[in-house]
């Protein structure tokens, strides 16, 4: 730069009473874009993680006696379209906005194509996420919200919803108490209403624990305000498949009920 231009920049910069920023303020910033665009992509693994649990965590597919009913109420690729955690992907599509500004604001940042920071950011996002699922952080943040924040059923159509149906014979819920001398167990839905489950007829899939704090889904039929009589019984985790219902069950739950009534 000529000697003249600069002494004349200077000169300019004087009148205008500008004061130089200091050079640690300039760091300071670039370090605040740096830890905010890690951040959005911490915070947008967690969304991450928990949509993908929410969507692997579905039961698209109910067992054979309701699969017949439940499908003409419902078609079942308008379920799968609404089992899609709208909710966090939109979040998730937040929080890459924030890395990728946050990003674009380092001293190199506009360097890279708009295209490469947003999918980088992703794959940063979704590496993380598989990893914080392999601890089940994402089951836990949205089991937490769903228990604890009534708005949030309301956002997201997710497993527990599907098993709050008592009256279609559908009961998800989490173990308060079971007494095996009197087949009686105290559970709570995931609309905190304690219900008390007849086990007397019930089939209990193998390898599911019947104790408190574990969650389990139950097919059978309500006998009441807060009654239901359970016909099988598994853990959350094991899926619905295909199969018919046991009709020697069913009979015996219309005997016991018809005596109990004589």
């Amino acid at each position: 730069m000529p000697k003249e231009l600069s002494e004349s920049i200077l000169e300019e910069l004087e009148k205008r009473k500008v004061d130089p920023i200091p050079r640690s303020n300039l760091l300071i910033k670039r370090i605040g874009f740096w830890v905010l665009a890690v951040l959005s992509v911490i915070t947008g693994s967690f969304s991450m993680a928990v949509a993908m649990y929410v969507l692997i965590d579905q039961d698209f597919i109910l067992d054979q006696e309701n699969i017949n009913r439940y499908l003409l109420a419902q078609p079942f690729i308008a379920d799968i379209i609404s089992c899609i955690p709208y909710l966090w992907l939109a979040v998730l599509a937040l929080l890459t906005l924030v890395a990728y500004l946050s990003f674009r604001h380092t001293n190199r940042g506009y360097r890279y194509p708009t295209i490469k920071v947003v999918a980088g950011s992703l794959f940063a996002s979704l590496l993380l996420s598989v990893s914080l699922n392999t601890v089940d952080v994402g089951k836990h943040i949205h089991r937490f919200l769903f228990e604890n924040i009534p708005v949030y059923h309301t956002l997201i159509y997710s497993n527990e919803l599907r098993w709050s149906h008592a009256d279609r014979g559908l009961l998800g819920c989490k173990v308060i108490q079971y007494d095996k001398k009197r087949s009686i167990l105290i559970v709570k839905g995931f609309k905190n209403r304690l219900w008390q489950i007849d086990t007397r007829i019930a089939e209990v899939c193998p390898g599911t624990p019947i104790i408190p704090g574990k969650y389990l889904k139950i097919k059978g039929v309500k006998t009441g305000i807060h009654n239901f009589q359970a016909i099988t019984i598994q853990r959350w985790a094991e899926k619905y498949h295909k199969r018919v219902a046991p009709s020697h069950k069913i009979d015996n739950f219309k005997n016991l009920h018809e005596s109990e009534i004589v």
